[in-house]
């Protein structure tokens, strides 16, 4: 059995996955850590990677965020093969909305209870429609550890990543509003319609992907 280790989204965690049905996988799923001050990405996906047992052959999935991380500890550690999911590869592919913030100090300042709100209020733009899916965003934001997100933006707006590893599988939606699809650069599946929260509500056809994907390897 592959051990595939899955990251999820900024702030939520594991039920993101629940949709989530591999063929001959054992799925297991990292777990957020708070990051230092000033942290860069590269160092804090590493610091998530001392979850993984190294010592036997992994795959990983990486849902936004997630999928950042999963890039940089592809970098270091050799999985079979990584998946990325409503994600980008590189700072070439992040959208010029978020890097914005970059140069505003101000993301530094503002606290957890800010971040969820903001969250909740760009809903719909995470693809969330529904009473059940606001729920379950609600829920897993406020699963967050503390102190957790201005430390995760931060990872974001420093990325300065340009090193697509090999071996990486690129999954994105075409209706994707936080991370467009237009900014994507040789994207190996694109799901049209899909939306950022796409690993939930088109689950069936990211499952076929990514199995398809495995029986290859």
């Amino acid at each position: 059995m592959l051990n595939m280790y899955c990251i999820p989204g900024m702030g939520v965690n594991e039920n993101i996955y629940r949709n989530l049905k591999l063929e001959g996988c054992t799925i297991l799923h990292i777990k957020w850590v708070t990051p230092f001050k000033n942290e860069t990405l590269p160092d804090y996906a590493m610091r998530l990677s001392e979850q993984i047992d190294t010592s036997q052959p992994f795959a990983l999935i990486g849902v936004s965020f997630g999928g950042m991380c999963s890039v940089e500890i592809a970098k270091k550690l050799n999985p079979v093969k990584t998946f990325v999911v409503s994600s980008n590869k590189t700072r070439s592919e992040v959208p010029f909305k978020i890097k914005m913030w970059s140069n505003i100090p101000l993301y530094k300042k503002l606290s957890d209870t800010v971040y969820k709100r903001s969250a909740m209020f760009l809903q719909k733009q995470f693809g969330v429609v529904n009473k059940e899916h606001r729920e379950r965003f609600a829920q897993m934001l406020n699963s967050a550890p503390e102190n957790y997100f201005k430390g995760a933006v931060h990872c974001i707006l420093s990325w300065k990543n340009e090193e697509i590893p090999e071996n990486i599988i690129h999954i994105h939606g075409t209706a994707d509003q936080i991370l467009p699809y237009s900014k994507i650069l040789n994207c190996d599946y694109s799901i049209k319609n899909g939306t950022h929260f796409m690993i939930i509500n088109r689950a069936q056809e990211i499952n076929k992907i990514i199995n398809e994907e495995l029986r290859k390897s």
